[in-house]
């Protein structure tokens, strides 16, 4: 389709128009080209409307025969139903080939399915292994209500609630006997470990309160690899090093004696200086004690009726070494002590109880002292 000019009234129009829009002349089937400058004529029309050139009138058609039907070839015929038959195979092979993988894939898809909720039951079971919790066996049970291990899962949920009950009166009042009694009657419980934790623990307290090797070496025999092991360890060395021989106890009670007897008892200017270096850090209250602070002490005991006073120390002393400041080793002393005073009036009381505490160097020179009226 191509846009000319009507030949006639020289406006633009289709050639495929059946007439002129403009003026109504017939267009299509009724142009031909002038030979001279190319632009579309009239079939009617004598000479070119653009350049005048003259046109001869047009030569009718000649009619020409028509064609005669040709046969088609039998072979092309027979093709025809084949390619058809072809085409129906295809479509069906392509639907078939589409249901088969749809199938694997679904098939696939299910077993991966199954596959992924056995390997959870299987996760969740394993789990079971490491609580107490009973809800936890319920919750198990509902997810899971066809597994293979429901029976297993329905009897440890029942011991479990039974456990949790007698795990409340446990707490309700705990002790050794509690304790151990709960360990009888759930072996292989999870709260074993728990359970050693608190005999651990009763046990260390006790062995501290006893605080002496012993009890200390007894709790280690029990529990070698408890809690408080390593610190039990430590105490017990440390006990083993502070424990004082018969020997060392027969000097410190001799130390003793000749202090108050003589010292005291005397007032002993020599006496006192002999028992001390030079200086008692404390003495009854009293910081840096020298000879002279001892003397006074013994004159004060001594005033009014008092004619003279005696002593006897206990023999059955609490003594330990200790480590003091600047890191020397002394004996800490923990003693009783019985005075008699002799009165010129008889009426008075003749006898006083005293705790004695006393810090004593390895030298058998008195270091602290503290009386205490009992």
């Amino acid at each position: 389709m191509s846009i000319i000019k009507c030949p006639e009234c020289r406006q633009q129009v289709s050639t495929m128009a059946g007439t002129c829009p403009h003026c109504g002349t017939k267009i299509s089937g009724q142009l031909r080209k002038c030979p001279s400058c190319g632009s579309y004529c009239l079939a009617s029309q004598q000479a070119c409307p653009e350049c005048g050139t003259s046109l001869e009138a047009p030569q009718p058609p000649s009619p020409t025969p028509s064609p005669e039907p040709k046969e088609e070839p039998k072979q092309e015929t027979g093709k025809h139903p084949k390619r058809k038959r072809r085409k129906v195979w295809k479509r069906l092979f392509s639907v078939l080939l589409y249901i088969i993988i749809f199938t694997i894939l679904g098939t696939g898809g299910y077993y991966y399915y199954q596959l992924q909720q056995m390997q959870k039951e299987q996760a969740e079971y394993e789990r079971l292994r490491e609580t107490t919790n009973p809800d936890f066996y319920q919750q198990f049970l509902d997810e899971h209500p066809e597994s293979k291990y429901c029976d297993e899962i329905r009897e440890r949920m029942l011991q479990l609630q039974a456990e949790a009950r007698d795990w409340q009166q446990v707490l309700k009042g705990v002790s050794r006997s509690n304790v151990t009694l709960f360990m009888q009657k759930h072996p292989g419980s999870l709260r074993q470990r728990l359970c050693e934790d608190i005999l651990d623990s009763i046990d260390w307290q006790e062995a501290q309160a006893i605080g002496s090797e012993e009890a200390i070496t007894a709790y280690l025999a029990q529990h070698p690899a408890g809690r408080f092991a390593d610190i039990a360890a430590e105490m017990e060395n440390t006990l083993r090093l502070s424990k004082v021989n018969a020997g060392e106890r027969a000097l410190i009670l001799g130390t003793l004696e000749s202090f108050f007897s003589k010292a005291i008892a005397n007032q002993d200017l020599n006496a006192a200086n002999q028992a001390i270096d030079s200086t008692m850090t404390d003495f009854c209250g009293t910081k840096n004690a020298d000879a002279e602070a001892i003397i006074q002490y013994a004159r004060e005991k001594k005033a009014k009726d008092v004619i003279g006073l005696h002593y006897i120390i206990d023999q059955k002393m609490n003594v330990h070494k200790e480590m003091v400041e600047g890191g020397v080793v002394c004996y800490s002393v923990e003693v009783g002590m019985q005075e008699t005073i002799s009165r010129s009036d008889t009426n008075q009381p003749t006898s006083c109880n005293y705790r004695v505490n006393a810090l004593i160097s390895q030298e058998q020179k008195i270091v602290q002292m503290e009386i205490t009226k009992l």
